[in-house]
């Protein structure tokens, strides 16, 4: 049987900023959680938005992995922190890279800054920063809990309460429209996961199962759902 193949969004940092030189990357989780799954991880560098056709047309299922901030000008509000960790060139390569997807109908799953990305490109917006999201344990390590919702596939993977590490100053607002919410936080209420509500095949976590996926059984089945299933 032919293995899916997982596309997974790169990104980008300076190796040597005094000369101008960046390496391209993806954390290994997502390269091996897609493999244990059995699928076929290809990266997706940063590049030109011209070419997310062609990216696209190269994989079965798309993954759009956490990162930087997404700019504000994408969904109409000035930047509300003091912060530089935002990647232009990353949200206009995502951003067509979910268009692609979308058009061709093939499955997206989303993490951390991958969700908010994808709500703002569906119309909705996020909140600049937030707080007691960002823990200071180690990543293999759950921080909170969420509570998900019944029917839904986290319920079937985490059950009603689940545990989970947290890495993010920024999050869902208003919610966009064909996106519901299937997963939030007890403490205050912040979205953790959400699903399309028309029959795309969307999901997305705002946790980061890539860190956690050896060790917690609801990250290593969701890995299964998305590689298999999704």
């Amino acid at each position: 049987m032919k293995k899916p193949v997982i596309g997974i969004t790169g990104n980008q940092r300076p190796f040597r900023e005094e000369d101008g030189m960046y390496l391209s990357y993806t954390p290994t989780g997502f390269v091996q959680g897609v493999q244990e799954a059995g699928g076929i991880p290809l990266i997706l560098p940063i590049g030109d938005p011209a070419t997310a056709e062609h990216y696209i047309s190269l994989i079965d299922k798309l993954i759009i992995t956490g990162g930087q901030h997404v700019s504000p000008q994408f969904y109409g509000a000035e930047k509300e922190i003091v912060s530089d960790d935002y990647l232009l060139e990353r949200d206009l390569f995502e951003l067509a890279l979910i268009k692609e997807a979308v058009a061709a109908k093939k499955p997206i799953f989303t993490v951390c800054r991958g969700m908010q990305l994808y709500n703002v490109a569906m119309g909705g917006t996020l909140y600049q920063d937030i707080d007691h999201h960002w823990q200071e344990n180690p990543a293999s390590e759950a921080s909170h809990t969420i509570e998900t919702v019944k029917g839904t596939v986290l319920r079937d993977l985490f059950g009603e309460v689940g545990q989970i590490n947290s890495y993010h100053h920024q999050s869902i607002k208003d919610l966009a429209p064909h996106l519901e919410v299937i997963a939030l936080s007890p403490e205050d209420q912040i979205i953790e996961a959400v699903q399309s509500s028309h029959g795309t095949a969307f999901l997305g976590v705002q946790w980061h199962p890539e860190l956690r996926y050896q060790i917690s059984e609801g990250d290593k089945a969701l890995f299964d759902y998305v590689v298999n299933q999704l």
